[in-house]
């Protein structure tokens, strides 16, 4: 029974392999959610940290880490932003790394006088390095009959334990913003377009599929200090499909002087997969997650329901630039 369980969670780690990874708080990882998100606040610049550990239960927790930093300080063009992204994942026994660095640049479209229309495009580029370390795996060549012997040779041939290639993605964002608590931001985004090879076996047709991603997410002002957040979250990757759907709901303790303080909380599922809840606060330039996913797969049985558990952070920076006025100097005679 022992090797059973052993087997398939080999198994079930070599095909998840092949999967991009993923945040249940999705809306609070904007670069990676969808490129063109870059730039998508008010402030002067923005940055996130999000980190996630699940399946603790099952085996080795995989460990998920990304941090993102973005400017609005329109280098270049007016209205263009920029960003930067790194995360970091480790998956199963064999330290399945994947470290991703990528470089972001969006362009944003004002529809309208007052700003209440935008679409904005974006393109990222990257470079992924992935890596796995054999020696920590165990084979049945190295059972001598009673016991577990890891001295003994495993019988296998392994192949490359690292690889790195260069990626390509593209997004689209459209945002409607017609009063401070009211919002829709809707987008989609196209990933691993140069679809990079995948096998540390030198098997150049295994490659990494694209990903084709739809998100939506708004806020509704329901009363004076009530919000509602729903959302809809959407991948498509090869033969994997992934759907989030819930709400959040704010609830606002303070919003004048510059001030801004407003715990929230919300339900999530995720189809075939997990439901889970979140609870949060937003204080001032601060934004702060943690969400527990509950396992209803058919992993259920090794899980025992428990999933992952995440956390996530926002913080923007404010510089504020008074407007440099130029006076003249009259002569004295005038």
């Amino acid at each position: 029974m022992k090797q059973v369980l052993v087997i398939s969670i080999l198994f079930l780690s070599c095909k998840l392999a092949a999967q991009d990874i993923h945040f249940s708080q999705f809306y609070m990882n904007p670069v990676y959610l969808n490129p063109a998100l870059t730039g998508d606040f008010d402030g002067t610049m923005r940055f996130t940290g999000n980190q996630r550990s699940q399946w603790r239960s099952v085996s080795r927790p995989y460990n998920t880490i990304g941090i993102s930093a973005e400017s609005r300080e329109e280098f270049i063009l007016p209205s263009m932003y920029h960003a930067v992204n790194l995360f970091h994942d480790v998956a199963g026994d064999g330290n399945y790394r994947t470290t991703e660095f990528n470089l972001t640049t969006s362009y944003r479209f004002y529809l309208d006088i007052d700003s209440t229309h935008t679409i904005t495009p974006a393109v990222q580029l990257g470079v992924n390095h992935r890596n796995i370390d054999f020696s920590k795996l165990n084979f049945d060549n190295q059972f001598n009959g009673y016991y577990y012997d890891p001295t003994l040779p495993t019988g296998e041939i392994f192949g490359s334990a690292k690889r790195t290639g260069l990626n390509l993605n593209l997004g689209v964002l459209y945002t409607w913003r017609p009063s401070h608590r009211m919002e829709l931001v809707t987008g989609a985004g196209l990933f691993n377009i140069p679809q990079m090879k995948q096998s540390l076996y030198g098997d150049d047709l295994v490659k990494r599929d694209r990903r084709i991603l739809f998100h939506a997410k708004g806020t509704y002002k329901l009363n004076f200090e009530w919000d509602l957040q729903p959302g809809l979250f959407m991948q498509l990757q090869g033969d994997y499909k992934e759907i989030i759907f819930g709400s959040n709901a704010r609830y606002i303790i303070k919003d004048k002087q510059g001030e801004f303080i407003a715990p929230y909380g919300g339900v999530w599922f995720r189809n075939k997969d997990a439901a889970y809840m979140v609870v949060g606060l937003y204080y001032n330039s601060w934004i702060a997650g943690i969400s527990y996913d509950f396992n209803v797969s058919q992993l259920l049985p090794a899980s025992n329901v428990r999933g992952g558990l995440e956390f996530s952070v926002q913080y923007i920076l404010n510089i504020f630039k008074p407007k440099e006025i130029g006076h003249r100097v009259c002569p004295d005679y005038l």
